[in-house]
């Protein structure tokens, strides 16, 4: 156990850079947040910054399939001030803690890209496989902090921002909302943190095949893995095109990829009328466990350990690069 929390602590000496400057831009981009809704608090309160219902939508079309009626573009303006603002404020959490998600995936993705390959470049892979851990052991290390790690500083990073976010409200919105008996804490944090731990699960689960595939391209690429690991299922979809007449398989990638973005879709809540309740609980998302329990769950497992199992038999050869 030693050995390999060793080789973990290894993956975060050569990658601190990396974390480090993501953590200071991580907390600017917390500073300059807070400062923005500072100055446009007086904005919102004039009525300056809600007349176009495109403004809530510019964050994605998901929005479109939950316009609520109270909400729409002609009646927007009679909306009580109150109504508007705590349904922009469950959005602006949303949108914060989906940000950052995504930002942590796609730094990730160059992780895994460059996990194996990095070695292979030096000539440092000889050295590590001389060490008293096995094979399994450094290729395993490497794909737990591809994606529990990553996935464990996205779920710290999001729920640092719905506390910070809560705390730094400003305090002349927070006054229009009491004075229609309502405030930012009717946002249920406690139930948002336990749903966004439990969809990070969800994530790990199905993007482990995606992760898997990246690490197996950086063993035995010769150049560019992240470029290669991303061109080859494309070509892959655009010969299917040419050679089949349709996009079936271009199709099946995107649905892939974009399962989890639906996922978020379909388990949003939010604010669904123009009615909310003094000291009424305002859960933003849906349960995420049942989807975890799923036919696709099992079947990311076993493409996970195929191909696993490919990059555990390229990396014992040791492939030279260019």
């Amino acid at each position: 156990m030693r050995s390999y929390l060793s080789l973990l602590v290894r993956e975060w000496r050569e990658w601190r850079t990396v974390m480090i400057v993501v953590g200071s831009l991580y907390a600017l981009g917390l500073a300059g947040s807070a400062l923005m809704l500072y100055k446009s608090s007086d904005a919102l309160i004039r009525g300056d910054i809600h007349t176009e219902w495109e403004t809530f939508r510019g964050f994605g079309n998901d929005y479109d399939d939950n316009e609520p009626e109270w909400l729409s573009p002609k009646e927007m303006v009679s909306a009580k001030r109150s109504q508007i603002l705590l349904f922009a404020w469950t959005h602006m959490l949303r949108a914060g803690v989906s940000f950052i998600n995504l930002a942590l995936l796609v730094l990730a993705l160059f992780y895994l890209a460059d996990a194996v390959y990095k070695e292979r470049a030096d000539g440092s892979t000889l050295f590590y496989r001389g060490l008293p851990v096995g094979d399994l052991s450094i290729l395993s290390s490497k794909l737990l902090v591809g994606t529990v790690g990553f996935l464990a500083v996205s779920f710290t990073f999001g729920v640092i921002w719905a506390l910070f976010a809560q705390i730094t409200f400003p305090g002349n919105l927070a006054n229009v909302l009491a004075a229609a008996d309502l405030s930012p804490s009717q946002v249920a944090t406690t139930d948002l943190i336990g749903d966004w731990a439990v969809f990070h699960i969800l994530q790990l689960a199905w993007l482990l095949p995606f992760a898997a595939y990246f690490l197996f391209v950086s063993t035995v690429t010769r150049s560019r893995p992240l470029l290669i690991g991303v061109g080859v299922p494309l070509l892959l979809g655009l010969l299917w095109r040419f050679l089949a007449g349709d996009n079936a398989l271009l199709r099946e990638i995107t649905a892939n990829l974009g399962v989890i973005g639906d996922t978020l879709k379909t388990e949003w809540l939010g604010i669904k009328g123009p009615e909310i309740a003094p000291g009424e609980s305002i859960e933003l998302f849906g349960s995420f466990s049942s989807y975890i329990l799923s036919l696709r769950t099992v079947i990311s497992l076993l493409v996970t350990g195929g191909f696993f199992g490919l990059t555990f038999f390229a990396y014992r050869r040791n492939l030279p690069v260019s």
